[in-house]
């Protein structure tokens, strides 16, 4: 039966569903359309260019379709909507440093492992190092680990890493990046509401997530709960910029871009360490550092993502065992604890997982 172009999908449309309808064109007109006959090889060749043209529409469907448009077509869409890839581009990590004798100049290079850094300041004066590669690899640097000069500095006996002031981020993910324009379009960010301030948070570079409380300290009242990128608490720097862009001072002057008399404040997540303790049996092949990095790994990406997504988590005790099993290396496990103990552990809505000390242990049956 020939069928309407109208009633079809797009997706229905190729080269044989088009050969089949000029065959059934054809019995209906009483031509021959055999293969090789005079009608079929006539018709061969305008079947083959609208079929390329039927898939060249279903590419600029997937292309321009929100669900499924990536890149840069991404990229315009959210500046159609005033958003724009939190962050642009990746971007570098920070650290605390301890130098011991003679200060090294600011612009001097050092190497932390396989990574160079660049001495700068911080705002208060302090000397800090400032990775020249970018990306989330530079956040998994250990404190204490030693800093080596490119060039010697007469007088310097020692220079140690600190903690992490800056966490690196990769360029804002189209899955992350879509999300936020859903919303944006979903739930209209204006007039001072929770979506506004929401966004407003975002909108600054090293905001992973801000779960905003209204009303927190009486009325006209607003606090933004903030997460980093690596969801882990919000580095102070990054929670002085969002209160700087919203409301400098939180005193609801108007200075920033909240309403006259909206008192806002920033503040960091609070940190819930999780320490995790287990025995495994482990296959011959493996070792257990191996096996610890997997589930520091596994871990870790558990609590990032719970955290930008969800207000409210739970360490599941169940969960995590369920995942020990599919670790490459582990034949069975046992004595699994979290925080000394098998319960789960409750994140509150103010507060953010963060994975501590990883303890495997062998035992042999």
């Amino acid at each position: 039966m020939i069928r309407n172009f109208e009633d079809l999908n797009l997706e229905d449309i190729d080269e044989a569903f088009l050969f089949e309808q000029a065959e059934q064109m054809g019995e209906k007109l009483g031509v021959d359309t055999r293969e090789g006959s005079i009608y079929m090889d006539a018709s061969s060749g305008h079947i083959i260019r609208t079929a390329k043209f039927f898939d060249d529409m279903r590419q600029i469907k997937t292309i321009i379709s929100l669900s499924s448009c990536t890149g840069d077509v991404l990229t315009e869409k959210m500046a159609e909507q005033g958003l724009q890839r939190n962050p642009p581009v990746p971007t570098p990590a920070t650290y605390d440093v301890e130098f011991v004798g003679t200060q090294p100049e600011v612009g001097d290079r050092m190497t932390v492992g396989e990574y160079y850094f660049e001495v700068q300041t911080s705002d208060e004066g302090k000397l800090i190092l400032v990775s020249e590669e970018t990306g989330t690899d530079l956040n998994t640097l250990a404190p204490g680990t030693v800093v080596i000069p490119e060039w010697d500095v007469d007088g310097l006996e020692s220079a140690t890493l600190g903690a992490i002031l800056v966490p690196a981020q990769n360029e804002e993910s189209d899955d992350d990046a879509r999300q936020r324009l859903i919303e944006k379009i979903a739930g209209p960010a204006e007039n001072g509401n929770i979506h506004q301030y929401k966004s407003w948070c975002e909108e600054v570079d090293g905001v992973g997530s801000a779960r905003i409380i209204p009303l927190w300290n009486g009325p006209n009242t607003v606090k933004a709960i903030l997460i980093g990128v690596n969801g882990k608490p919000a580095a102070e720097s990054v929670v002085k910029a969002v209160q700087d862009y919203i409301d400098p001072g939180g005193n609801g002057m108007g200075q920033g871009v909240a309403s006259i008399g909206a008192c806002f404040v920033a503040v960091p997540a609070i940190a819930v360490i999780i320490n995790i303790s287990v025995s495994i049996q482990k296959a011959s092949s493996a070792t257990i550092e191996e096996i610890k990095e997997q589930i520091v790994k596994l871990i870790t990406e558990y609590f990032r993502k719970n955290a930008l997504d969800s207000s409210d988590f739970v360490v599941r005790y169940n969960w995590i065992g369920s995942q020990l099993v599919g670790i490459d290396g582990i034949v069975d496990y046992d004595r699994l604890l979290i925080n000394e103990s098998n319960s789960n552990v409750e994140i509150g809505r103010d507060s953010v997982a963060v994975l501590g000390e990883v303890t495997v242990n062998e035992y042999i049956l």
